[in-house]
């Protein structure tokens, strides 16, 4: 009896998984088979769930169409990413060590990572405008950085207060000066969590529209931008834009998969000592 109900359970638990996961990847099912059907059988109803026909033709417009932006959104995200969580990381240092836990500073900082894009884009577009700095990378890099930052001060600060002080004092009594300490102690522990850090604020930037919309025209357009653009007379033209967004989620799921075991690593150790 005991038997028959583990197995019972153990069927309704695989159904639910396998629902669970055939809802999960439905999505990106439709995203190919939109991206490799011909234009006249996307739009038909009801849908065809099987294609019948199939055509390459989306995908030789959307490769040529998103390489520069393809680049640009990899310079920019990548800048955004790497430089935010090295300043996460000292400031974040800064706050966990030497200044209070009700600091208002703290609170400040974050308050700008919840600011919507649309109360400072204008301010942005006339400085850069002023510069001579619309359409460059520079352009983009500043607003995503205004808002990765702070996400990665308060990051680091919550993953560097797990680690014990205790070890830090032990290196500065061993002759170790403080950024040593910070670089030879402090960094090798927060690691995984710098790498999350660095992978969260990597998919915002990666993501972001409203700034990029704005400062942006030809030069420094990003992936996002020219998705949304990509139309024809009838509207948006279906099977580019699944043949790219198709791309535009391989840097990120590859990201996820390279640092997959320091999203774990990260979610049980700090999550456990905080």
């Amino acid at each position: 009896m005991v038997k028959g109900r583990r197995l019972v359970f153990k069927g309704i638990a695989w159904v639910v998984m396998l629902l669970a996961l055939a809802v999960t990847l439905f999505p990106i099912y439709w995203l190919v088979i939109t991206s490799i059907a011909p234009g006249e059988v996307v739009m038909t109803y009801p849908p065809h769930f099987i294609p019948t026909k199939i055509t390459l033709e989306w995908w030789a417009y959307t490769v040529k169409a998103i390489r520069r932006p393809l680049i640009n959104s990899l310079i920019i995200s990548g800048t955004v990413a790497v430089t935010s969580s090295l300043v996460g990381l000292v400031s974040g240092y800064g706050f966990a060590r030497f200044r209070r836990p009700d600091d208002s500073v703290l609170f400040w900082i974050l308050s700008i990572r919840f600011m919507p894009a649309i109360v400072a884009v204008i301010a942005y577009y006339l400085l850069f405008s002023k510069l001579n700095l619309l359409d460059t990378y520079i352009a983009v890099i500043v607003p995503h950085l205004s808002i990765g930052i702070p996400f990665a001060v308060w990051m680091m600060r919550g993953i560097i207060l797990s680690i014990p002080r205790e070890l830090e004092e032990a290196a500065l009594v061993d002759g170790c000066s403080r950024i040593g300490a910070v670089f030879k102690i402090v960094f090798p522990l927060a690691l995984p969590g710098f790498l999350v850090t660095m992978l969260f604020t990597f998919i915002w930037s990666w993501s972001e529209f409203m700034y990029a919309l704005v400062l942006t025209d030809v030069n420094a357009v990003v992936l996002t931008v020219t998705i949304a653009g990509m139309r024809e007379a009838h509207g948006l033209m279906w099977g580019a834009v699944s043949a790219a967004a198709l791309i535009a989620t391989t840097p990120i799921l590859a990201l996820a998969v390279l640092l997959q075991k320091y999203l774990v690593s990260s979610l049980a150790f700090y999550g456990v000592r905080g």
